[in-house]
């Protein structure tokens, strides 16, 4: 009876050490995780930093006061005269071809969106 008593206390001491072991591996690789989740979460913020520094520095003002003049003054035409923004957006701009009017827009989309991203710093002059 005691051989078998041994065996089964030896048998359970491997199970519960085993099981502690397994227990602190979770624990590691949690608090890992968490570590890298708040490092990340540092490198993000320093990288916001950053940014919002970059756009508080008011670099490309003029192209930015141009923009906001030309996306907004037809709005507020079409505020003060409803019908001849109206006949402007439906006469003039189908005489275009819209080849024209979608190679103008992407143009103009790209040339804004590339000084965004060297104001941003993604490219270098």
């Amino acid at each position: 009876m005691a051989p078998l008593l041994t065996i089964a206390a030896g048998l359970l001491g491997e199970f519960v050490s085993d099981w502690k072991a397994k227990r602190q591996n979770q624990r590691d690789v949690e608090r890992a995780v968490t570590e890298n989740r708040v490092r990340m979460a540092a490198d993000a913020q320093a990288h916001n930093n950053e940014w919002e520094m970059r756009a508080l520095e008011g670099s490309d003002r003029w192209l930015r006061r141009f923009s906001f003049a030309a996306w907004s003054a037809p709005m507020v035409w079409a505020a003060i005269n409803p019908t001849g923004a109206a006949e402007f957006f439906t006469v003039a701009l189908a005489g275009l071809p819209d080849w024209y009017v979608g190679g103008y827009l992407g143009i103009t989309g790209a040339v804004w969106g590339i000084a965004e991203m060297r104001h941003l710093g993604v490219i270098k002059r």
